[in-house]
């Protein structure tokens, strides 16, 4: 999904909390700021609400999120270890995925709320036509690929992943992501089709960004059931490739040869650590001013 202004803020935090590098992490909320004049120009009042929106999310993430997502990594690293790792495990492990997923937006929301209709006309234009330009990006790179070849990028990127996890694959391993790749089903044009109307009425909901009631309500539904603007084909798509990835993950870890296990062992620790060590660096050094 596609959140501007403050929204845009919401997904590059996470990305970056999921990230091993500490100083990416650090400097999120600079990062972040960067990444927003990519899409509206702010004047400085709007820039110093902005980056005081930002500082604040940024520090209650680090001690509020981090430390839970620590834990969630530290049973699925137990679960590893033991070989008791099932399907349960994994669906508990999505469904928490997605409650602090819940609780980034639930904290975006006020924010969201103040900042957006602070947006001028030409503001509110300017950010309208960003992300357009990067939804027709998206339609030409598309494009330039027949369905062959998206199958291709979708098998070397996944294989890719893989080995950052695993190192050498076995042939075994290999067969069944490339198992993976046939059993599921393409879906970028669907999410772009998707997000075209997302956008579409998220231009909308901006027109009538002076009436509250109306706004709060409209935004609301952008925000926390998006869903609504999927078509039915994108929802059992996602659904099936959910369950087919479900099954891959199931499967590569019951293959795992004892070093690969170890390496697993040994990236997730490595998520662990940098997460509590961030989480107590923001601690230690406060809110900012």
């Amino acid at each position: 999904m596609r959140y501007a202004v403050m929204l845009v803020a919401v997904t590059l935090v996470l990305l970056l909390s999921a990230c091993s590098s500490q100083l990416g992490y650090r400097f999120a909320d600079t990062l972040v700021e960067w990444k927003l004049d990519d899409y509206v120009e702010l004047n400085e009042q709007q820039e110093q609400r902005v980056d005081t929106a930002i500082t604040s999310l940024h520090y209650w993430h680090a001690t509020s999120e981090l430390p839970f997502y620590a834990e969630q990594l530290q049973q699925l690293r137990d679960q590893v270890a033991n070989k008791q790792l099932d399907e349960a495990n994994l669906i508990a492990v999505y469904e928490q995925v997605f409650v602090a997923w819940q609780r980034m937006l639930n904290g975006l929301r006020p924010y969201a709320l103040e900042l957006l209709p602070d947006l001028t006309d030409a503001q509110v234009k300017q950010l309208m036509q960003k992300l357009n330009e990067r939804q027709q990006e998206e339609r030409d790179e598309l494009a330039e690929y027949d369905d062959s070849a998206l199958v291709q990028r979708t098998r070397k990127r996944a294989e890719k992943n893989a080995r950052s996890w695993l190192g050498q694959l076995t042939p075994l391993q290999e067969r069944l992501i490339r198992s993976w790749v046939t059993e599921r089903i393409p879906t970028r044009a669907l999410w772009l089709d998707y997000n075209e109307k997302w956008q579409s009425t998220f231009q909308e909901t901006l027109m009538i960004r002076h009436d509250t009631e109306r706004f709060t309500s409209q935004l609301d539904m952008l925000m926390f059931e998006p869903q609504q603007l999927r078509s039915e084909q994108l929802s059992e798509s996602i659904q099936t490739n959910q369950d087919a990835t479900l099954s891959l993950i199931l499967k590569l870890e019951q293959s795992l040869t004892d070093r690969q296990r170890r390496r697993v062992l040994a990236k997730l620790d490595g998520y662990i650590e940098d997460m509590r060590e961030l989480a107590e660096h923001f601690r230690q050094q406060g809110p900012a001013n």
